[in-house]
């Protein structure tokens, strides 16, 4: 253009240079600062990556940075800023574990939440539905019918077993007592229609407030007999097969104004009230108790031994009573003679032909007395009770024939006395020694277990175990 001197250069010794264009790599984003080093650029990349440990931070720098919308969609005020903050210097922020993969965007937005929750425990675990809960009507019928089918199997076992499996049983599933008496207490509910253990709570109260007669004066049943007590003025009960203690915890309350004692055995003993024994061998001394109950708990195939346990256990007295209902059904059906029902009486010369009994007695024979007796005045029912009454002579026992309850139409209720004199038969039983000058004889017909009426099997077949059809 123009010439200065000593400034000028000739056009030969200028050269063009060109810069070399790189090709533009899409993958890697434009740079933001084209003056800034490259170590820098290279940093600031690896620290925008986001890792497990870096997580909160870069919440921090990019999304609470300049009141950035939080998750909840506003702009989070100053105020809750130091509030997160102040939350994150806890210390039981800080020993959260950190997560192994890495953070999406979403769970970096979701993290205040998630911040507030992981600290606290687990909640417990909700308790479990009834079964029934969520059950159609006819899934819960079907699982009654299941229910009941599992009672009637433990009923038909207790019966067909002798106590010491029954015990043995319930040792080893323990969880089955409670089982059978929860279907027990359903039967009762569904189909009897009164529970023998009620009748047996009203009569000790009935009985426990009658007065004892005056010493040198008789008793008077019409007016009520009045509990067993000692001079102590105490009755002590024995509830042999007590199931639930249903009798023992009616009772207990108003035990010391009725001046009773309950001891309560069963197989298990899922209640204090209860002890658990086998009812053929009681923890109780000869002679401890005043009355034993056996309420529907002849059932073990072993049943005489439990009579003969009940005798050890009264007293000596004369005066110790055993208390007895059982099902009808266990007991056959009344079979006389056709001179026992409705007969016309002898003629003249039957009596000749007939041999009298010595000391002039022309009554008729023991059991046919007893056989009259023991019905009903209707003469409707028809259960005999006679050989179940024989087991009970053999043993020691005798039956109050007044106390015979046939009322109900499902079961029958009786009363024993134990007696002074050894039994004819069982283990209790002891050389046949004569009666004392002077004194009747207490027991007819006392015959050595050989000649006696009954063999060890029929005796034990007297009751019939309750077995159900199969459906």
């Amino acid at each position: 253009m123009f010439a200065v001197p000593g400034w000028s250069v000739e056009g030969s010794a200028l050269k063009s240079q060109t810069q070399a264009v790189q090709p533009k790599n899409e993958s890697q984003p434009e740079k933001d600062a084209p003056n800034a080093d490259a170590k820098n650029n290279k940093r600031k990349r690896a620290n925008d990556r986001v890792t497990a440990g870096n997580v909160d931070e870069m919440y921090r720098r990019h999304i609470e940075k300049g009141g950035k919308r939080g998750p909840e969609g506003s702009v989070k005020t100053e105020k809750k800023q130091k509030k997160e903050k102040k939350e994150k210097q806890t210390p039981e922020t800080t020993t959260a574990q950190e997560p192994s993969e890495t953070v999406t965007t979403a769970d970096r937005l979701q993290l205040p939440r998630l911040k507030k929750l992981l600290p606290l425990p687990l909640p417990p675990a909700a308790p479990a539905l009834p079964p029934t809960a969520n059950l159609t009507p006819l899934q819960q019928a079907m699982r009654q019918k299941l229910v009941s089918s599992r009672f009637r199997h433990l009923n038909e076992t207790l019966y067909t077993t002798p106590s010491e499996k029954a015990l043995e049983l319930f040792n080893t599933n323990p969880e089955l007592f409670d089982e059978y008496h929860a279907g027990f207490a359903r039967q009762v509910k569904e189909s009897w229609p009164s529970n023998p253990v009620d009748d047996y709570i009203k009569t000790i109260r009935t009985r426990g407030a009658i007065p004892l007669p005056r010493r040198g004066k008789p008793l008077n049943p019409a007016k009520g007999y009045p509990l067993p007590r000692r001079p102590t003025g105490v009755c002590t009960f024995a509830d042999l097969g007590c199931g639930d203690a249903q009798l023992s915890r009616a009772l207990t309350p108003s035990a010391k104004k009725l001046n009773i004692k309950l001891n309560s055995y069963d197989l298990a003993a899922p209640d204090p009230l209860i002890t658990k024994a086998d009812i053929s061998n009681l923890p109780l001394e000869d002679g401890a108790a005043d009355v034993a109950i056996f309420c529907l708990s002849l059932m073990g195939t072993n049943w005489v031994s439990f009579v003969e346990e009940a005798w050890r256990i009264l007293r000596n007295d004369g005066k110790g009573e055993c208390w007895v209902s059982e099902v009808k059904s266990r007991f056959g059906k009344v079979q006389r003679k056709k001179s026992q029902i409705g007969a016309q009486k002898p003629s003249s010369k039957a009596d000749k032909k007939k041999p009298k009994k010595k000391g002039g007695d022309d009554s008729e024979d023991d059991a046919d007395i007893f056989a009259e007796d023991v019905r009903p005045s209707d003469n409707t029912d028809e259960t005999d009770i006679s050989a179940f009454v024989e087991v009970f002579q053999t043993r020691g026992f005798m039956l109050r024939r007044e106390s015979v309850d046939k009322s109900n139409k499902m079961f029958v209720r009786m009363v024993f006395v134990k007696q002074g004199g050894a039994p004819t038969k069982g283990k209790h039983a002891s050389a046949l020694s004569a009666p004392a000058p002077g004194n009747k004889k207490r027991f007819v017909d006392r015959k050595p277990d050989s000649e006696s009426g009954l063999s060890a099997e029929q005796e034990a077949k007297v009751l019939k175990p309750c077995v159900y059809k199969i459906r």
